[in-house]
């Protein structure tokens, strides 16, 4: 028998390992997709078991289990030591194409004991679109430059041919070379601290209490599922659209059955995929389903094998939830997502409300690509604030946190480094007035932010979802829902024009990007909010007197208390500057 405190102090050392590798990665990236996190790393035993993650964005994180799938179903029975694997199509495991996998065998005197895998979104994916992001894709071809299962080194020796054919084919390799580099080194980081342990504690020590942390993980799922109502439960969620050959809602739906300690979640009765980029990986699906499930049970639960073998993900080739080659996919881990995870806290709210939350915000954003004429380098940037999100039972949403596909690993891009790279100024970001869904406790505050253009000539992308009514974030238990998503542009020559979720512009000098991300649903009633929390919110620009009247009820027409709106004026005027 394995002590139980060993296996304790062994899996700690395991995560920590991931984590000092996610620390190495964010301190030698090179792109600003890296700079605000938007990678994971994890470790694997040599079976395969997943059993240790450092999950910033953790959709990514939820995919690496098939990656590694997919790359030793091409190499089984053919691995080196020093060898390093790479993958970023989604037909051979992979998530989304931007999403690149990178894979390196642990090997501890001649035998093959753990791999070190990292994660991350490149600047630059190939294809015909802008920092990865194609919405006139109609396939995977004009999607991304797709990457099968291959070496980037084998027994240590750099495979040029294989760094020359990836490179060639991106805009901005100079970044791409950079972030594959600091993969590469983040993984060899990993390889030698998971020596090191193993030479501490020995090799069967080791591998026993990996067994027995599979086995806790497994219980912990296992009986946070079983907190769960028994039933049948179905929810239906929809994308904005596919992009720009699929303008029409598309519909994700989830039939979830729980039954004592196991949930089957069938997303068979989803739309079918649609000619756009919008489509799932069926990766991506069970990472989505992970993400909400992680959102919802005890924090402490670890992402592992453990825990995916508590659940079943259903879903029928050629929908929206389990795309076929030929479909584009780059959108998934954005849009089609955060339809999945909503579903699965849809449906369980059908079971008890208070084991789940309120709509979060939905990911949008603006992202550029281009020379910039001031360093004569290319660059790729992406501009915007993040949303809120949801309330629950018993506390208001985070404001400004982001998406769930992060949920709230993500952090924004640091302006001046932004500025520094890019032909683009941030004038301005900050909360918006009135932006959270109202409720007894009221959603995350949503974000607005001006973003000038410093040349002319920029090729611009909007991409992202919940700018309908249908997809906006609902609130929960007589809570409301948050406003859309929206922007405007104001052009240099006094036009202002309203862009199109997931379409391509070009903009020139001086013209401006004006964005509203939407905050968090809302959970409960509003008319039942602490009256103190509402004149709190009024006072600190959060809440309108306005809202504070109609939505909340509470008429501050002969309150005494000071509600100097203050560091809310700047959301107040923003809220006015779009038509």
């Amino acid at each position: 028998m394995t002590d139980a405190i060993l296996a304790s102090v062994i899996d700690d050392r395991l995560h920590a390992i991931a984590a000092r590798m996610a620390d190495a990665m964010l301190r030698s990236c090179r792109s600003a997709a890296f700079q605000s996190r938007d990678f994971v790393t994890g470790i694997f035993d040599a079976d395969g078991a997943w059993i240790a993650t450092k999950d910033f964005i953790p959709v990514l994180a939820g995919s690496l289990p098939s990656a590694y799938e997919g790359i030793l179903a091409k190499f089984a029975g053919d691995v080196g030591e020093g060898d390093v694997f790479v993958l970023n199509d989604p037909y051979h495991g992979n998530n989304h194409p931007p999403d690149v996998t990178v894979l390196k065998p642990v090997f501890h005197r001649g035998v093959l004991r753990f791999w070190t895998a990292t994660k991350g979104h490149h600047a630059d994916s190939g294809g015909g679109g802008e920092v990865g992001y194609n919405p006139g894709a109609r396939d995977c071809w004009e999607d991304a430059l797709r990457i099968p299962p291959v070496r980037l080194y084998r027994r240590g020796e750099r495979q040029d041919d294989v760094w020359d054919l990836i490179l060639l084919n991106l805009r901005l390799r100079d970044a791409v070379e950079g972030d594959l580099h600091c993969q590469i080194g983040a993984a060899a980081i990993g390889e030698r601290e998971l020596l090191a342990m193993l030479d501490a504690f020995g090799v069967e020590p080791v591998l026993a209490a990996v067994e027995v942390q599979l086995a806790a993980s497994a219980r912990h799922m296992r009986a946070e599922i079983a907190r769960w109502p028994d039933g049948v439960y179905e929810a239906v969620r929809h994308l904005d659209d596919g992009g720009e050959h699929h303008r029409e809602p598309i519909a994700v739906r989830l039939r979830l059955t729980v039954a004592g300690e196991r949930a089957v979640f069938d997303f068979t009765g989803s739309d079918p995929q649609v000619t756009g980029y919008a489509n799932s990986s069926r990766a991506n699906t069970v990472a989505s389903v992970l993400v909400a499930l992680f959102g919802v049970t005890d924090p402490a639960q670890r992402r592992t094998s453990g825990a995916l073998s508590a659940i079943d993900v259903r879903t029928r080739p050629g929908t929206i939830a389990h795309a076929v080659e030929p479909a584009a996919t780059t959108l998934c881990t954005i849009t089609a997502c955060e339809a999945i995870v909503e579903s699965v806290w849809l449906a369980l709210a059908q079971a008890d409300p208070a084991i789940t939350n309120a709509g979060w915000c939905r990911g949008y954003a603006f992202a550029a690509v281009g020379i910039n004429e001031r360093t004569g380098r290319p660059f790729g940037a992406t501009g915007a604030l993040k949303g809120g999100s949801g309330a629950v039972l018993g506390a208001d949403g985070w404001d400004a946190i982001g998406p769930p596909v992060a949920m709230g690993g993500g952090r924004e891009v640091d302006v001046e480094l932004h500025e520094l790279g890019a032909p683009a100024t941030i004038l301005h970001q900050g909360f918006a007035t009135d932006s959270a869904g109202a409720g007894r406790w009221r959603g995350g505050l949503g974000g607005f932010s001006r973003w000038r253009i410093d040349q002319d000539g920029v090729r611009v992308v909007c991409i992202g979802s919940g700018a309908l009514p249908e997809t906006v974030p609902y609130g929960l238990a007589g809570g409301l829902s948050a406003p859309a998503n929206r922007s405007v542009i104001r052009h240099r020559d006094g036009r202002i024009t309203t862009p199109r979720t997931n379409s391509t512009l070009v903009l020139d000098r001086g013209d401006v990007i004006e964005i509203h991300t939407s905050g968090g649903g809302g959970y409960g009633d509003p008319r039942e909010r602490s009256r103190d929390a509402v004149r709190a919110d009024v006072r600190d620009g959060l809440v309108s007197e306005a809202a504070a009247r109609d939505v909340y009820g509470l008429d501050l027409t002969d309150d005494k208390t000071d509600h100097d709106t203050g560091g809310g004026v700047d959301g107040a005027a923003a809220d006015r500057s779009i038509p």
